[in-house]
């Protein structure tokens, strides 16, 4: 395989560690992106150690924070002047509201507006590559998600499930509305379903009752390695290429929610994320 460079966010554990290790055995230049300085690194270490690939390097971001994306983007754009694969894989789940210093939900903001945000920063370098692909995890949860658009922070009715729920159908209505209006036909946009995977999402902001049912509910799923295959598939498969604006399970395509396929939807959500995130020209 020719060297290629893949951005991945959240890599440091779960689906994003399985996706990291599967690349790095490809020889792909890989750029991971995490909030823990010292697990970054010792996760870059292990995974040069691993697959004997030197061309590893870490980002320390809280993608919770526009402008540290903003930042880390900046830097990505200079170090890496074509982009061939950017996986947006990182996401949070929490039971209560907390907001981000732009007052924005945390779920929405990291499972969200971070995808669209850093697309945005890196879409240029991926345009320049023969066959870019832009991959983001999304979720079968998004059937239960709703687009309070008058109210995205549910600041008046939080759940955290509604709030899963919504940022995981944006992630869809994202996806097909980068289809739609992208600029470049060389350039393709994938939405993965993982499916239930072993990690430690539902544990890590939640309450009590809510970490036990995840750990329940989790003892029947797969590990992250077997979830990350669809996304290898996606950012390496000859067969993929050009098969773009696709919602992905067990790498094949599959359809989604009548919601997540609302035109109306996808191009005000996509308005209201410019001006959430301070956009005037997308693709500039």
């Amino acid at each position: 395989m020719s060297e290629k460079t893949c951005v991945i966010t959240g890599a440091t554990s779960g689906i994003g560690y399985g996706i990291a290790k599967g690349l790095a055995s490809k020889n792909f230049e890989l750029a991971l992106i995490g909030r823990d300085t010292a697990k970054g690194r010792s996760v870059t270490e292990q995974l040069k150690d691993q697959s004997g690939n030197p061309r590893i390097s870490y980002f320390n971001v809280d993608l919770c924070s526009q402008k540290q994306i903003r930042q880390t983007g900046k830097e990505m754009r200079e170090r890496y002047p074509t982009i061939d694969v950017l996986i947006n894989n990182a996401g949070v789940w929490t039971s209560r509201c907390e907001l981000t210093d732009e007052k924005i939900e945390k779920q929405f903001a990291v499972n969200h507006l971070a995808y669209f945000l850093l697309t945005h920063l890196l879409y240029e370098n991926i345009a320049k590559s023969p066959d870019g692909r832009i991959i983001n995890i999304g979720s079968d949860s998004h059937k239960y998600g709703k687009m309070n658009f008058d109210d995205l922070n549910l600041q008046k009715s939080y759940h955290g499930l509604k709030a899963y729920g919504q940022s995981k159908l944006a992630n869809l209505l994202f996806t097909y509305e980068l289809h739609r209006i992208k600029k470049h036909d060389h350039v393709s946009v994938y939405c993965v379903q993982p499916g239930l995977v072993k990690t430690d999402i539902g544990v890590k902001h939640t309450n009590p009752f809510h970490s036990f049912m995840w750990k329940l509910r989790r003892l029947g799923g797969m590990t992250a390695d077997e979830a990350a295959q669809t996304a290898i598939y996606l950012a390496t498969s000859v067969e993929a290429a050009g098969k773009s604006g696709l919602y992905w399970d067990k790498c094949k395509p599959k359809a989604s929610s009548l919601r997540s396929r609302n035109q109306e939807d996808a191009a005000r959500l996509w308005k209201t994320s410019e001006q959430l995130c301070g956009i005037q020209n997308y693709f500039r």
